[in-house]
């Protein structure tokens, strides 16, 4: 039984490695004049090709190439031809898996999504290079693994990663960061039509009323509004729960942290004071 279980973990570490490359990391070659990739101990794994090239980001490695004039003396100059840059993606092994002749003006990942920029419209693709979300919309923004914004004819909507719309084209913007519990699928995120903000859920249905409130943070309680440069807390039916008063109010980390008059004051999400403390001045020091 024990040699059985030996076996099960050690198969088991295999495959964890199995799954894990060591990472790349991009080096300019002096004598090529382009970037490539490399181990840590220096072993060249990637040719040096590139005029640009990331770190790994969420899996994969962004690169670019782009054209260049060249001086008298055969000397390619260091400046880009204006608008020849062109994009790819490499996986984690640091092979292609999208080229330079997609003729993208960008590649970008963000929560596992690979978004795309061609002649100035963005979409996404897939490993394969096969298109997700058509490349037609003039923004896009992946606010998470599962909702993506994009804006098409003055009009932004929330798409799914296979391109459905979750959220239709009625909205002027998407204020702020969008509250996202990726384990309930499920979202808030603050919205304007004209001149009025709310808050939408992400089956589009109103959580907070629409009005005239300049609105700019948003917690499953509460939001944060702003009135003649002041701060204060609302709950979702607009009343007053932190009056406009305040210098500066924010959600962070579990908490509401503002400011006014040289004190900090730490507050619940739904308001209740947790403690305050004075802000040193700059120049001072503060005694623990």
């Amino acid at each position: 039984m024990k040699t059985l279980l030996s076996i099960l973990i050690l198969l088991l570490q295999q495959s964890a490695n199995a799954q894990s490359d060591p990472e790349l990391f991009p080096v300019n070659d002096r004598k090529a004049g382009y970037l490539g990739y490399y181990l840590k101990d220096g072993t060249n794994v990637v040719k040096p090709q590139f005029c640009s090239a990331s770190y790994y980001t969420d899996g994969y490695y962004m690169v670019s190439k782009a054209e260049h004039e060249y001086d008298a003396n055969g000397r390619r100059k260091e400046a880009h031809i204006p608008n020849t840059e062109r994009y790819g993606l490499l996986d984690s092994k640091g092979n292609f898996i999208i080229d330079f002749s997609s003729g993208y003006s960008f590649v970008g990942v963000s929560n596992g999504v690979i978004y795309v920029i061609k002649d100035n419209r963005y979409g996404t693709v897939n490993e394969k290079n096969e298109v997700l979300i058509p490349i037609i919309y003039e923004e896009l923004e992946v606010k998470g693994k599962n909702w993506i914004s994009v804006k098409r004819n003055g009009k932004y909507a929330i798409l799914n990663p296979s391109g459905k719309p979750i959220i239709p084209f009625q909205y002027d913007y998407f204020l702020g960061d969008m509250l996202i519990d990726e384990a309930k699928n499920e979202f808030l995120t603050i919205v304007a039509i004209g001149d009025k903000n709310g808050v939408i859920n992400q089956r589009n249905e109103w959580v907070v009323p629409l009005s005239t409130m300049n609105l700019i943070g948003v917690s499953k309680v509460s939001v944060i509004a702003k009135k003649n440069n002041q701060y204060g807390l609302l709950d979702h039916n607009l009343k007053p729960i932190l009056p406009f008063e305040f210098e500066s109010l924010t959600f962070d980390e579990g908490k509401i942290v503002g400011s006014k008059d040289g004190i900090e004051y730490n507050y619940t999400m739904d308001g209740k004071l947790l403690n305050r403390k004075e802000v040193p001045k700059e120049g001072t020091k503060s005694m623990d």
